[in-house]
């Protein structure tokens, strides 16, 4: 019974280990890096440590509270003085009440934890941009080796009858030798699509975990194109919710209070204290013996006011003041090059459509060429050259349309990602034609 029951749970698992991986779309595939991809990992642990800065800047508004605590053993010099111990504990606090440090310090807590997360969503939009960029690549060196392997085979195929000819005397040995550089050429192009493949694979792999060659294809016949809008809405969309310039933005205001606490410097800061004091001495001379336990309380508030620093001060000032301009540069070069990805990305779109559609009639002339070279070629009219010219054209027509096609939907991503909307619904609207 027990070896019945092994050679069964050793049959599923061999059933198991045959069954092919699952196939996985572009949805999947972005589900999947986000669990996988360890610098996504990374920067989810940046934003941890980012929103702690939050509460580090809010500690300094705080109170803080101290314990001390001694033990003292005094050895008179005299001989007759008596050694004692002397034994003391305090609590101290202290509140700042007027500190442009410490105000300063919060505003830069609040807005470093901002920007954590305003860098995380740019992380994670980045991470579908990539993904969705390989799943492309991975899908064009498929559609390139198999168009490369097409025109091998036609070139195998118009060799073997150049052969046959020549043995008949009804070609020349040029046909045979034209023949053979198109083949030689084609399996040298294959090689190299096996490679391009392999590396788009292992780059799709890395990223998500999953086995790329499962990946899902394009439907059959789909339409890819669809309204997007005017250019200036994008560009107004993208003003508001680009993470590029939100992160310019909190960066000058972090600059900003740098700003403040530099100038801050030049100010008094005041801070209240009170405190709680205990002290017990042991074996008190005659001189301590009114004094051998004392305890007390404090209050008070402490002002402090630099008068010279050696110019160091100033100088922090001056710097603040570079980097602020600096910052405020940042920003503009960031909306600048927004504005630029959003046209680029919105031309891809617009133009990249239109040019889906001539690809697509390009193939169909390409085909009817390549189907009219042939027949002609079986009547005399045309030569093998001829027909291998035609095969050439019509493969890379089908390379050029499925370029073109991959280009498009990573547009429609792009654009997205420019105007800092690339989320689920965004991949959705693209993965619907898987």
């Amino acid at each position: 019974m027990k070896a019945q029951t092994q050679l069964i749970v050793a049959g599923v698992l061999a059933l198991c280990g045959s069954l092919p991986a699952a196939a996985f779309d572009l949805a999947a595939a972005v589900q999947a890096a986000r669990d996988y991809d360890a610098s996504y990992a990374g920067a989810r642990q940046t934003l941890l440590a980012g929103q702690e800065k939050a509460v580090q800047g809010r500690a300094l508004l705080l109170p803080s509270v101290g314990l001390s605590a001694g033990v003292t053993r005094t050895d008179a010099m005299k001989p007759a003085a008596d050694a004692y111990n002397t034994r003391s504990v305090g609590v101290q606090l202290t509140q700042p009440l007027f500190d442009v440090a410490s105000y300063t310090g919060y505003k830069k807590g609040q807005i470093s934890t901002e920007l954590a997360g305003v860098q995380f969503a740019a992380s994670s939009q980045q991470l579908v941009a990539d993904v969705a960029r390989a799943y492309f690549d991975t899908l064009l060196a498929e559609d390139v080796l198999n168009v490369t392997r097409a025109t091998k085979k036609a070139y195998e195929r118009q060799l073997a009858q150049a052969k046959k000819a020549f043995e008949v005397g009804t070609a020349t040995i040029t046909d045979t030798h034209e023949a053979q550089a198109g083949y030689d050429a084609a399996q040298a192009s294959e090689i190299a699509a096996v490679s391009d493949l392999e590396i788009k694979r292992d780059t799709l792999a890395k990223l998500t975990g999953l086995n790329a060659e499962q990946i899902n294809r394009l439907r059959g016949s789909v339409e890819l194109g669809s309204d997007i809008g005017s250019l200036q809405s994008w560009l107004d969309r993208a003003a508001g919710g680009s993470l590029s310039i939100k992160s310019a933005q909190q960066q000058l205001q972090l600059t900003e209070e740098s700003l403040t606490a530099a100038r801050g410097k030049h100010l008094p800061t005041v801070e209240l204290t009170a405190g709680y004091s205990n002290s017990h001495t042991s074996e008190p001379s005659s001189r301590l013996a009114g004094r051998a336990s004392t305890a007390g309380n404090t209050l008070g508030l402490n002002l402090s006011l630099p008068l010279y620093a050696g110019g160091g001060i100033n100088s922090q000032v001056r710097e603040a003041a570079a980097n602020l301009e600096k910052a405020r540069t940042d920003v503009e070069a960031s909306r600048r090059d927004v504005a630029l990805a959003v046209r680029s990305a919105w031309l891809g779109v617009s133009n990249g459509t239109a040019l889906v559609k001539a690809q697509e009639q390009l193939l169909v002339s390409a085909k009817s060429k390549l189907d009219a070279t042939r027949l002609g070629r079986e009547v005399g009219v045309r030569t093998n050259l001829d027909l291998l010219n035609a095969e050439s054209s019509y493969q890379d027509a089908v390379r050029a349309l499925a370029s073109a096609r991959y280009n498009l939907l990573y547009a429609r991503l792009a654009l997205a990602l420019a105007a800092g909307e690339l989320d689920d619904q965004a991949v959705a609207t693209v993965n619907r034609f898987f």
